[in-house]
């Protein structure tokens, strides 16, 4: 047995430590709170022989997934040394392997396992964390499917877009893609307010039923109502479900962060910071083999004080010193890995012929504000802080069209006339559009934009703007709280 060869053994024992009786490492599995993938996860995925994708950001909870998952198949009664977990970044795999893959599966089945993937009595699980580091992984993870019918394979990677393309040509048809992003309001509140959890979802429910029931009668009446039974319900809660808002505007939905209180901000800042470079300058440039990250750095921070404005490639090209090309080259590899997401001007045949610039945001407003070294409550007492707000509010729309659309459709979009009318968000489905204004205080500020999309889209007959805490309507406009909005989706 060579020297890396017992390096191997010694680096897989001490990680996969359920193989010796003892528990999950802290490392692995950082939290007892499970989110809603988790079950989807095991009480789907697990069960049948396709294998698992978990993609997602940096820090937004994959390895803590993949623990829990490891975690309940030992409660449940899986031989614990039939469970293995590889993160095929570890730089110590790395070091004493030429292949991680093949080289730790082979030492698994044969010195720990004592099984050939030929002769396996029953089923063995093969997490792989962060597969996008191991060059022709799709090739490799086929050769053992194609003949190994009791291997199933548990995948993590950065980039969706990328685990998709390698996937592509290996095994299309033959993989379950699940995303996982930074918290919603609502599971970010579940943290804090355990007791109240089941709740939260009976609410989010009943508040996405009434939105769907009103879509179907074209008016805002039965989202009405429910908001306004939402609102006369937890009304005792309220005080403190708008204390935890505030904490989530400030630090955003990173699972990492929960444990910082405000004391700890400037903590959260440099956390946020480090997970943002790596980030940038291991993950990005390692996947998509970037010249120079720094640059990148800066247009993040560019696009960060611009989020929910309409991005110039121009202006940013210039700003920057670099060319126009390679920011939208940048601006792609952000998308990847869920660091920024972009809104298209909303075309109708009034406008079908005009070439609008794209509004750009940041996917986590914790990332904004950190890229613009802010992380205190007196951000929301500034005039940007109505960019947080639609930062937010951008972000959890995109995530109920994806409910609304039956998990199909992401896309957001903005409208303006040629007078300056503007309306922040275009929830575009098959029987209605939707806008939705967006303002951090109270008033009838953006009614007279609705009312003007409403005129050239016969499809939109009734629109919402988000206030700080009033809740109304007036004709066929709803004023939702910013609370409720987020508690929906």
């Amino acid at each position: 047995m060579t020297m890396n060869e017992q390096k191997l053994i010694s680096a897989l024992s001490s990680i996969n430590l359920w193989w010796k009786g003892e528990e999950v490492p802290k490392k692995i599995k950082k939290s007892e709170n499970k989110r809603k993938i988790f079950y989807d996860l095991k009480d789907t995925c697990l069960k049948n022989d396709k294998i698992i994708s978990i993609s997602g950001p940096r820090q937004v909870g994959k390895t803590t997934l993949m623990g829990q998952l490891i975690e309940n198949q030992i409660a449940d009664g899986i031989d614990n040394k039939r469970i293995i977990y590889i993160p095929v970044d570890n730089e110590l795999l790395i070091l004493n392997s030429d292949n991680v893959l093949i080289d730790c599966l082979d030492i698994y089945f044969n010195l720990f396992l004592g099984e050939t993937p030929e002769h396996l009595k029953s089923m063995v699980y093969v997490y792989l964390d962060e597969i996008q580091s191991l060059q022709n992984w799709a090739k490799q993870i086929k050769s053992y499917a194609d003949s190994f019918e009791k291997i199933k394979f548990i995948i993590s990677g950065s980039s969706h877009t990328k685990l998709y393309a390698d996937a592509s040509e290996s095994l299309v048809g033959r993989i379950n893609f699940r995303i996982i992003l930074p918290f919603k309001f609502r599971e970010f509140l579940e943290y804090y307010m355990p007791k109240r959890s089941r709740q939260c979802e009976f609410s989010s429910v009943d508040l996405r039923n009434a939105l769907n029931k009103s879509i179907k009668e074209k008016n805002p009446n039965s989202f009405y109502r429910e908001l306004t039974r939402l609102k006369l319900n937890i009304s005792s809660e309220l005080p403190q479900i708008k204390k935890v808002l505030e904490d989530y505007l400030i630090k955003g939905g990173y699972p990492g962060l929960l444990v910082f209180t405000e004391k700890d901000y400037d903590k959260a800042l440099e956390r946020i910071k480090t997970d943002l470079e790596l980030t940038v300058y291991k993950d990005i440039h390692k996947i998509f083999n970037t010249r120079n990250s720094s640059e990148l750095m800066s247009l993040l921070s560019l696009l960060s004080s611009s989020s929910g404005q309409k991005i110039n490639y121009s202006r940013l090209s210039d700003s920057l010193s670099i060319d126009r090309r390679v920011v939208s080259n940048y601006i792609n590899y952000t998308k990847l890995v869920y660091l920024v997401s972009e809104s298209p001007f909303y075309k109708s045949n009034t406008y079908k012929k005009i070439e609008k610039m794209n509004k750009v945001y940041l996917l986590d407003n914790g990332h904004r504000n950190a890229l613009l070294g802010r992380m205190d409550k007196g951000l929301l007492n500034e005039p940007e802080s109505g960019l947080i707000i639609q930062t937010v509010v951008f972000n959890h729309i995109s995530r109920l069209k994806f409910i609304l659309s039956n998990y199909t459709n992401t896309e957001v979009c903005y409208w303006e006339d040629n007078l300056d009318n503007e309306v922040d968000i275009i929830m575009d489905l098959p029987i209605v559009l939707l806008p939705i204004e967006v303002k951090s205080k109270s008033g009838d500020d953006g009614v007279k934009a609705i009312y003007k999309f409403m005129e050239e889209h016969k499809k939109s007959e009734w629109g919402v703007i988000i206030t700080h805490d009033e809740l109304k309507l007036e004709k066929n406009i709803l004023f939702v709280p910013l609370w409720a909005l987020l508690l929906m989706c």
